[in-house]
């Protein structure tokens, strides 16, 4: 009895033996397949989602791209083939097949496209620009329309709601008052709406005390928001400039300014200042404060003052990324400096500046 015993485990352990020899060889042979070979797609120099599961390759455009001629990029292995070759324009109008070849299979993927909303709308105070309160909201939302053209839609809080805010992909929110930084009343009304907006995957630019719109949303809650000014102003003969941290994303925002410096902007000259701040207050970070702020937030700094940025203690320019319920992203534009409207009337010859980082703002935002 103990003799079968010992022959039936002898028995099970070859068994065992062979199929694990069995499968090694089976994995040997069959090689590398092709299922998931396309290691990156880009559209226009967009990253495409790969859907290696159900061979769906998927990419978001700008709203206003001419889908009729697309630039085309897929990295692969060495020794696999791509048809549609790589550096192709394609035609994006219907879904485009992509097959990708190791030479013993091949594995054929189908591109979807989808445009963005193209709407670039503009929060104002008055019934319409001409009636908004503040000159520099005035002049902003004179400037954002004068940019967009036939893509602008401007609308007042009072008739803020969804239907409004249909088409729209980036809103620009610009917020200037005298005496206290709070949100206006007739805004924080709405803030259902633009929640609903923001927390579903729509795009904000807040610019000066309008940046207290992020804490507003629930998007915030650091609380180092408190380098704020509300004052009058007055008369000063220094030239301000912003400074750049130069990332990645800060070489976008940046991208044509007239520096004076590496990543230095002035962006306004001598004469009346509002100097209505609205910043980060970083000093309580004492380790790597841009970094740390964004590993907590996933929001990273990428300006300040100037004079400030080396030392990472204050925050000007803030890129909040999608984030817990968050699938929106807003930048923060806080830097007193970057008025809209000179209260003495003289033009401004850093101006330019202040309207490139707007821009830029708003068109990485379209693209996203």
């Amino acid at each position: 009895m103990k003799r079968i015993v010992y022959i039936n485990i002898v028995a099970i352990v070859t068994l065992l033996m062979g199929l694990q020899s069995c499968n090694e060889r089976e994995s040997y042979m069959d090689g590398p397949t092709v299922l998931d070979i396309v290691e990156e797609v880009t559209i226009n120099s967009k990253s495409a989602e790969v859907d290696h599961l159900s061979g769906a390759i998927n990419i978001s455009l700008a709203g206003g791209t001419d889908l009729s001629s697309v630039v085309f990029e897929a990295s692969v292995p060495e020794g696999v083939s791509v048809t549609p070759e790589s550096g192709s324009n394609i035609d994006l109008n219907n879904p485009v097949q992509v097959v990708v070849s190791n030479g013993a299979s091949e594995r054929t993927y189908t591109i979807y496209a989808t445009l963005l909303p193209s709407k670039v709308a503009f929060l104002g105070d008055g019934a319409t620009i001409a009636e908004c309160a503040d000159d520099d909201v005035k002049a902003a939302a004179q400037w954002t329309e004068a940019t967009y053209g036939s893509d602008f839609v401007y609308i007042s809080y009072d008739d803020l709601s969804d239907e409004a805010l249909d088409g729209v992909n980036v809103i620009v929110y610009v917020y200037d008052n005298v005496g206290t930084s709070d949100q206006p009343a007739a805004l924080l009304d709405k803030l259902n709406v633009l929640s609903k907006f923001y927390v579903q995957g729509g795009k904000i630019v807040a610019g000066l005390l309008g940046t207290g719109l992020v804490e507003e949303l629930g998007r915030d809650n650091s609380g180092l928001r408190n380098i704020i000014g509300t004052g009058e102003g007055g008369d000063n003969p220094d030239t301000w400039g912003v400074g750049f941290t130069g990332s990645d994303v800060s070489n976008i925002i940046s991208a044509g300014l007239d520096f004076y410096a590496p990543n230095m902007a002035y962006v306004i000259d001598a004469g009346y200042k509002e100097d209505h701040n609205a910043l980060w207050n970083l000093g309580s970070i004492t380790t790597s404060p841009y970094n740390t702020f964004n590993s907590r937030y996933n929001a990273e700094p990428i300006a300040a003052w100037d004079w400030a940025v080396a030392d990472q203690g204050y925050a000007g320019i803030i890129v909040w990324n999608p984030f817990d319920r968050f699938e929106g992203y807003i930048i923060t534009i806080g830097i007193g400096g970057m008025e809209w409207s000179m209260n003495d009337g003289h033009i401004n010859v850093y101006q330019s500046n202040v309207h490139k980082i707007y821009q830029n703002s708003i068109d990485y935002l379209l693209a996203k």
